[in-house]
């Protein structure tokens, strides 16, 4: 038999594919994948950290970020600390600590820049939402 006519009958049990695998096994990515950022909720996660805890390649996780969340996982991740560090100057005292040293905790060694993607997501500046806590 010419061995570009086999056919999957053909093949060994242990080869054939099974049906639903990929929707399975793509599940059970975003369920870690969700499960780790929703368990690093205090601190940032880096996008190579997340691969590997999550035992997935970078494209994989693209794949999953663009499908489950509609973006890219470095702008899901930018955005996500762009809310930490809003939650941290929320319940800061402007007293005690400053906009740089929140934004360099979340991982933003560059505070203007942070300042102004925060900014265009939230409408106001981190300082205006750190000074709404004065008494």
């Amino acid at each position: 038999m010419d061995k570009a006519h086999v056919t999957s009958r053909q093949l060994p049990s242990r080869a054939k594919p099974r049906a639903g695998w990929q929707t399975a096994n793509h599940q059970a990515n975003v369920a870690r994948v969700v499960a780790l950022l929703q368990a690093q909720e205090e601190r940032p996660i880096r996008l190579s950290e997340l691969c590997r805890n999550a035992g997935i390649s970078e494209r994989t996780l693209r794949s999953i970020f663009k499908k489950v969340f509609g973006m890219g996982p470095n702008r899901y991740l930018h955005i996500r600390r762009l809310h930490l560090v809003r939650a941290a100057l929320s319940i800061a005292s402007a007293n005690t600590e400053s906009v740089s040293d929140i934004a360099l905790r979340f991982g933003f060694s560059d505070s203007g820049r942070m300042a102004s993607d925060y900014h265009a997501l939230f409408g106001e500046y981190p300082s205006q939402t750190l000074m709404r806590m004065l008494p």
